[in-house]
């Protein structure tokens, strides 16, 4: 009886940890895009951000941003309310940063997966058109 007992408690114990909502941990991410030769940033680049939808926490969003000049500094980029995970999903690959070339003419497809784990990122990413 007593395993049986201990069983039950535990399925117990694991359905009330699933039915938990899960705690969504956001990101102000920002960065520069330079090039991998000569380490001068890269303007007007239009990069996609993949994160979790806040919404469907099962199911990945995508958004725009372009890179352009700040602080005299070329190759900037920011995005707000980054998803980067939530209490039972945590680890790298879920944000990806992607530059497409169907957008970005001069420039191969490159994507990105920089490791967050703060409320403020900065992350420094290379490109090349090798």
């Amino acid at each position: 009886m007593n395993k049986i007992g201990i069983v039950v408690l535990f399925m117990i114990l694991l359905i009330m940890r699933c039915a938990e909502e899960e705690e969504l941990f956001f990101s102000h991410l920002s960065g520069w895009v330079r090039n991998e030769v000569d380490s001068i940033g890269v303007n007007d680049l239009s990069l996609q951000i993949r994160d979790i939808d806040p919404d469907q926490l099962d199911q990945f969003r995508e958004r725009t941003t372009t890179t352009m000049t700040q602080d005299s500094l070329d190759g900037y980029f920011e995005m707000d309310s980054v998803l980067y995970g939530t209490s039972q999903k945590q680890g790298t690959g879920y944000v990806a940063i992607i530059a497409d070339s169907l957008h970005n003419e001069d420039w191969p497809f490159h994507i990105w997966f920089p490791n967050i784990a703060s409320d403020v990122a900065a992350v420094t990413l290379y490109i090349s058109k090798d």
